[in-house]
C-alpha cells in the first residue's frame, strides 16, 4: 500500500517558489534562513532542477516509488509486445485527382496481387471514376525496388521509408467522386518491438520547469513511460503522412496542420487483452494504460473473435486527427481466420487484419474529410466577416477566399454523394466488420462501428449539402470576391 502521508508522484504535482510563510513560527534555537538566501536557493533549483535539490525529502521513498511504478508498467517477457504495422489512408477529390494519377504513373503499379493487370491501380481509377462506379483494387504487397526479382510473385515497388520492410496497398472508390489509397507499412522487428523497449526500460523520477511561473513539475516513471510512447506513435504516424505526401499527396497532406492525417495501427500480444487490464487492481498503472487510455465503452470488440478489438478515440487534441488503435491478441484470435497463413505467423494475421480493418478505416476517414471540410468553412466566413472591417485586410482575404474555391472544388459534389450513399446501411456493414462497444444504457442493444461510422456521415455529409440553401448570400458573396479585381475590391471597401 501507498503511504498516506507520502504524495503520489505524478504529472501533476508541482512546487512552487517559497514564501516566507511559517518563518515566525520557527524555535528560537533554529535560525532561520534568509528570504534573499531562500529565493536564490529555489532559482538555482528551478535552473537546474536535476541537479540542484531544494529540498532533500525522503529519497528512500522516492526510490520505492519508482521501482513499483518500473514493475507495474513492465510488459511480461513472454507476451512479445509489436507493432506490426500502422496504416495511412488519403482521400482524392477533384482538386486532388491530377496528383495521384501523377504519383501513380511514376510508381509504375501495374499489378494486382500476384498477377498483371494492365495499367495496373491508375487505369482501374480512371475507369471508375468515369463511370461513376464503386468498388475495390488489391495493388497487394509493394517491395523495395532493390527487391525486384527476388520474390517472383511480387511486380510492384517504391522507395520505403527507414524501419518499414513492405508496403500492403488497396484502392477505394468510395463514390463517383471521391477516391481513397490506403497503404499499410508493415514494420521490421526492431521498429515493430519499439513500444514493448521503452516500457521495460527502468526511469527514475526527475523534475522539469513547469509552464507555471517559477515552479517545478515532478515526472514520475510511469508518466515519463507514456510521453515516450505518444512520441513514438507520433512518430509513426509522422512517417505514414510524409509518404503520402511524397508519393501520393492528396487532401489530407494539403491540410495545415499535418497530424490530422488518418492512421491505425496493429498492436499483438501471444496471450491476453490489450485494451483492457484483467487486473482491475493494476488497471491504472500498468502497462496496458500508457498504450491506450481508453474505457470500456470505448472498446469495439470483433463479433466473431474478442481476440480483436479497436480504441478509436481521439487521445488530445482535435487537430491530432483519427488515429485507431487495433489490438490482436493472437492466442484468443487464432483458428479459423488463421488457418491459411500458418496460426503463429506474423504475416498470416497482418493479412487477416488489413482485411478486416483497412475498409473501416477508409470509411471512418470520410469521417474526417467532411469535418475539416466543416471546418474550411466556418473560417472562411469569419474571414469574410474581417473583410468588412476595413481596405487594409481585404486583399488578403481576397486570396484567402480565392484558396478556398481551389481547395474545396468538387466539394458540394462529393458531400451529396455521400449523403446519397450513407442511406445504404449495407453498403458500410459488408465494408466495415462486425465491431461493437458496450450500449450507453442497460435497455438499449450494443453499438456497432459500421452503423456509428453511416450515422456520421450522413450527419456531416447533410450538413454540408445544406449549407448551399440556408447561406446562398455568404456562396453568393464568396463567389463575387473571387472574381472581383482590386479596383472593385476597393470601391467596395473604401
Amino acid at each position: 500500500m501507498t503511504d498516506p502521508c507520502k504524495p503520489e508522484l505524478t504529472d501533476n504535482v508541482s512546487a512552487s517558489e517559497p514564501t516566507n510563510e511559517g518563518a515566525e513560527n520557527q524555535s528560537p534555537e533554529t535560525k532561520p534562513t534568509p528570504k534573499w538566501l531562500r529565493g536564490l536557493q529555489w532559482r538555482a533549483h528551478w535552473l537546474f532542477p536535476n541537479l540542484i535539490r531544494h529540498d532533500q525529502g525522503d529519497r528512500t521513498y522516492v526510490r520505492e516509488h519508482d521501482k513499483k511504478e518500473n514493475e507495474r508498467s513492465r510488459i511480461p517477457a513472454d507476451q512479445n509486445l509489436r507493432v506490426r504495422m500502422i496504416w495511412g489512408i488519403e482521400l482524392y477529390g477533384p482538386t486532388e485527382i491530377d496528383a495521384l494519377y501523377a504519383g501513380l504513373k511514376k510508381l509504375d503499379w501495374g499489378s494486382a496481387g500476384s498477377w498483371k493487370h494492365g495499367d495496373g491501380a491508375l487505369n482501374w481509377i480512371r475507369q471508375q471514376r468515369s463511370y461513376g462506379s464503386g468498388g475495390w483494387f488489391n495493388v497487394g504487397y509493394v517491395l523495395r525496388r532493390e527487391q525486384r526479382g527476388r520474390f517472383p510473385m511480387i511486380h510492384n515497388y517504391a522507395p520505403l521509408p527507414a524501419g518499414v520492410d513492405s508496403l500492403l496497398v488497396g484502392t477505394f472508390q468510395l463514390s463517383p467522386s471521391l477516391t481513397g489509397v490506403l497503404v499499410g507499412f508493415k514494420l521490421e522487428e526492431y521498429l515493430a518491438r519499439r513500444y514493448e523497449a521503452e516500457l521495460n526500460r527502468d526511469r527514475v523520477t526527475s523534475r522539469e520547469r513547469s509552464h507555471r511561473p517559477r515552479a517545478i513539475s515532478i515526472i514520475s516513471p510511469r508518466n515519463q513511460k507514456q510521453r515516450v510512447i505518444e512520441a513514438l506513435r507520433a512518430d509513426l504516424r509522422r512517417m505514414a503522412g510524409s509518404w503520402f505526401r511524397r508519393h501520393l499527396p492528396g487532401y489530407f497532406c494539403r491540410l495545415e496542420h499535418p497530424a490530422a492525417f488518418p492512421t491505425m495501427e496493429l498492436l499483438t500480444v501471444q496471450d491476453g487483452p490489450i485494451l483492457q487490464d484483467p487486473t482491475i487492481a493494476e488497471a491504472f498503472y500498468g502497462w496496458r494504460r500508457l498504450l491506450a487510455n481508453v474505457g470500456p465503452n470505448h472498446i469495439w470488440t470483433y463479433g466473431e473473435s474478442a481476440g480483436l478489438q479497436l480504441a478509436m478515440d481521439r487521445y488530445s487534441d482535435e487537430n491530432e486527427g483519427l488515429h485507431i488503435v487495433a489490438a490482436l491478441d493472437v492466442a484468443a484470435f487464432a483458428g479459423e481466420t488463421l488457418k491459411y497463413g500458418g496460426e503463429n505467423a506474423p504475416d498470416a494475421y497482418i493479412h487477416a487484419c488489413n482485411e478486416l480493418l483497412g475498409g473501416l478505416l477508409v470509411h471512418a476517414s470520410t469521417v474526417e474529410y467532411l469535418r475539416e471540410q466543416s471546418r474550411d468553412l466556418n473560417i472562411t466566413r469569419e474571414k469574410l466577416k474581417t473583410a468588412r472591417s476595413g481596405r487594409n485586410n481585404v486583399m488578403r482575404t481576397l486570396h484567402e477566399i480565392r484558396l478556398f474555391f481551389d481547395r474545396t472544388l468538387g466539394t458540394p459534389v462529393i458531400a451529396r454523394e455521400l449523403a446519397g450513399k450513407s442511406k445504404e446501411a449495407g453498403w458500410y456493414r459488408h465494408d466495415c466488420s462486425r465491431f461493437t462497444a458496450p450500449a450507453w444504457g442497460k435497455t438499449e442493444k450494443l453499438r456497432e462501428l459500421s452503423e456509428e461510422i453511416r450515422g456520421r456521415v450522413h450527419f456531416l455529409a447533410s450538413r454540408l449539402t445544406n449549407e448551399e440553401t440556408e447561406s446562398p448570400r455568404v456562396l453568393r458573396r464568396l463567389q463575387l470576391l473571387r472574381e472581383w479585381s482590386h479596383e472593385q475590391v476597393y470601391e467596395v471597401f473604401p
